[in-house]
């Protein structure tokens, strides 16, 4: 009798239900209450299938924020390529990072959690790093394009990269630890307003 075969997709699918369940579990406890037994039960897998894949909660922690990042890359870098001209694939980024409310708060508090992170393990650092260095290169491309075609004043495509990051990101936490109801797209709009003062002609 033959040893059976593993599937790699089948394996593909349970590692990814795990993820997907420990980010659903991060978004409702935090990483702190969340737990693999959490996880597994949230899953419906079992606690020696998940640890097959994840021996602890910190390879857990990390796939989760690795898989999230991928996520979201992929997101941008689809809304930037969709747009025919510089200035429509920043607008498409921006409506992106500022998309709605619950998106956002979401979003935010994922990434704080994982800055936390960061400043403990660098592990956990070299990852949101590579995550901003492709979003800084990103930003540099649509900038370089923009100042060829004329549609964005002359400035350094990096030094403009790395103000919009700082605009979206500050942008983003004003809102989400406010203390006024204001919507996100006001902070989307201020944001948007700076960044007109700052790269058109």
């Amino acid at each position: 009798m033959s040893p059976r075969r593993a599937d790699p997709q089948l394996a593909a699918r349970r590692r990814e239900a795990l993820i997907r369940a420990g980010y659903a579990e991060i978004l409702e406890k935090g990483i702190h209450a969340t737990t693999l037994d959490s996880v597994v039960a949230r899953a419906g897998s079992s606690k020696g299938g998940a640890l097959h894949y994840f021996p602890t909660k910190e390879d857990l922690l990390y796939a989760v924020f690795e898989w999230l990042l991928r996520q979201l890359n992929r997101t941008l870098d689809d809304v930037v390529r969709a747009q025919p001209t510089p200035r429509g694939r920043l607008v498409a980024e921006l409506e992106v990072l500022f998309h709605s409310a619950e998106v956002n708060r979401k979003l935010y508090l994922m990434l704080f959690d994982l800055v936390a992170l960061s400043t403990r393990s660098e592990r956990y650092r070299s990852l949101l790093a590579r995550f901003l260095e492709s979003c800084r290169q990103r930003d540099i491309a649509i900038i370089e394009d923009g100042v060829k075609q004329q549609q964005f004043r002359r400035v350094r495509p990096e030094d403009a990269a790395v103000t919009i990051r700082g605009l979206v990101d500050g942008y983003c936490l004003q809102w989400l630890i406010g203390a006024n109801d204001s919507p996100i797209e006001v902070y989307r709009d201020r944001c948007r307003a700076v960044l007109g003062a700052y790269l058109l002609r």
